[in-house]
């Protein structure tokens, strides 16, 4: 219930996601340039971890698919 009544109803202009909470949290913090960086940093760190997965599954699941080639069809261990 807490999740959908207040992460939610965050939204900057009908998008979401990191940068957009990003957004929202600095226009809060407009009055504290310190902890605004601090904020930026961990944004950008967030969403750099996110596009970071992105790049990685999708190679680990390839690999983990051609393993288990060769473990249905022995014949394919050379290749």
């Amino acid at each position: 219930l807490k999740y959908v009544v207040l992460v939610m109803r965050a939204n900057n202009n009908g998008e979401g996601g990191t940068m957009a909470l990003l957004a929202l949290a600095g226009q809060a913090l407009r009055q504290r340039p310190r902890l605004r960086t601090a904020l930026l940093l961990m944004g950008i760190t967030g969403a750099a971890m996110f596009y970071g997965d992105g790049v990685i599954t999708p190679a680990i699941s390839v690999l983990s698919a051609v393993e288990g080639l060769e473990l249905a069809t022995p014949a394919l261990k050379p290749y």
